[in-house]
């Protein structure tokens, strides 16, 4: 075994007599059954490291993350992919020119390029890139793979183009955590990535918060360490980190294993549903079922009543992230499908809003839906989770976009009390 944070404090804790450092708990858990694991939460006290400058077991970790996730290189976060998305974002503002995306991108995507200050065009595909290559300078091109539905992005044809027009290749595979520690499971982007960001809180047994920015190249590394210590919180969340440095250690001595079990119980789960189907994935374990002509948030809401709670509902898909340590559950899971209401499998969401997109400067006012109509939109709103907008800013609002947004308001990001920001 090699787990160098989690070993270490592990050490402390039992020769700990009091803790005069932060967090305020003290590490006693005592108060509640929610500080069971308090003890594992510590700062950076003499021994333990300190994650925006580290040297010692900290480094150890990211050292062999790099290894198992085959990267050059590994910065360990506590706040998420989104952080990493921001470092991403500001070493492209040190770059000349626009960054692209080229199909779908998170939130964090646009939120991290209007922070940063970066210019940036939107792709729907790679021949609409290359187009866009003749007549503007590219400085990184940015792209999710896989997706929130456990589809992958043609990575090879990308990279060469990105190397075509001297850019830097960033990709967003928040999603692929899991991917290393199985045979069974999809490559990961180590082959073409100059910049990866990992959620490893997203499919491994990681604290919320826990990822990865993986990097390939010296100087991009550095780059990235310095932004590390601007951006990230001076306060690492060392409980997340401990499980982080766990989990790997876990994962990948029983990777093969327990993805194996996963895979036979995706299987017999595909066999065994009656309502829907399941879509095919480049990802087993993104468990997609497709039930056409539903409005899935429904069956979510009717799963939850039951005590089971899906990742996400968008439209007429229901997204399941299973791990080997909910596999065993997927037998209950066809049931309750199997047997819903029929009052639950009706209607359906339409995001295909054929609105029109223009460049338009102001002050920024907070309008009801309806309010909205013929107001350009001042900010990205979509549906959380998969958290990709369905309304840019820039759109103009029309009906059918207002209708969806009072319909789904309390899903959506983007809005303010219910309302949306507009550009007056």
């Amino acid at each position: 075994m090699s787990r160098d944070l989690y070993d270490r404090i592990k050490e402390y804790n039992g020769a700990v007599k009091a803790r005069f450092c932060m967090p305020g708990h003290s590490g006693q858990c005592c108060l509640d059954k929610l500080y069971s694991s308090a003890e594992y939460d510590w700062t950076e006290v003499k021994g333990l490291d300190n994650l925006l400058y580290s040297d010692g077991v900290i480094a150890n970790c990211e050292k062999r993350l790099a290894k198992n996730y085959g990267y050059q290189d590994a910065l360990m976060l506590t706040s998420g992919s989104t952080c990493g998305m921001q470092i991403a974002m500001a070493v492209a503002r040190s770059r000349q020119g626009f960054a692209i995306a080229i199909g779908d991108m998170h939130k964090s995507f646009y939120a991290s390029a209007r922070i940063m200050g970066v210019k940036i065009r939107c792709c729907r595909n790679l021949q609409v890139a290359k187009e866009l290559s003749s007549s503007a300078k590219i400085s990184c091109v940015f792209v999710t793979s896989p997706n929130y539905f456990g589809m992958l992005t043609p990575l090879k044809e990308i990279k060469d183009f990105a190397l075509r027009v001297g850019a830097l290749l960033v990709v967003d595979e928040a999603h692929s955590a899991h991917f290393p520690y199985s045979s069974l499971l999809p490559n990961n982007a180590s082959k073409y990535a100059d910049i990866a960001l990992a959620s490893m809180h997203k499919t491994l047994p990681v604290y919320g918060g826990g990822a990865l920015v993986l990097t390939n190249g010296k100087d991009i590394y550095s780059q990235c360490r310095a932004l590390r210590a601007d951006i990230h919180t001076t306060s690492p969340n060392y409980l997340v980190m401990a499980s982080m440095d766990f989990a790997d250690d876990y994962i990948a001595t029983r990777g093969e294993e327990e993805y194996a079990k996963v895979k036979l119980a995706v299987d017999a789960f595909k066999n065994n549903l009656k309502v829907g189907k399941v879509v095919d994935t480049d990802d087993f374990s993104r468990l997609v079922v497709k039930i056409d002509g539903v409005d899935c948030d429904k069956v979510s809401d009717a799963l939850v009543e039951q005590g089971v709670f899906a990742e996400t509902s968008y439209g007429d898909l229901l997204v399941f992230i299973v791990t080997p340590f909910n596999c065993y559950k997927l037998d209950m899971l066809a049931d309750m499908l199997n047997t819903l209401p029929k009052e639950k499998l009706d209607g359906d969401i339409d995001v295909d809003f054929g609105m029109q997109n223009i460049e338009k400067s102001g002050d920024v006012i907070l309008l009801s839906p309806d309010e909205a109509i013929g107001k350009v939109c001042a900010a990205d709103v979509g549906i959380y989770p998969p958290g990709v907008p369905v309304i840019k800013k820039g759109d103009v609002i029309n009906q059918k976009a207002a209708d969806f947004i009072k319909k789904y308001s309390s899903r959506l990001f983007g809005l303010a009390c219910g309302k949306v920001p507009m550009i007056e």
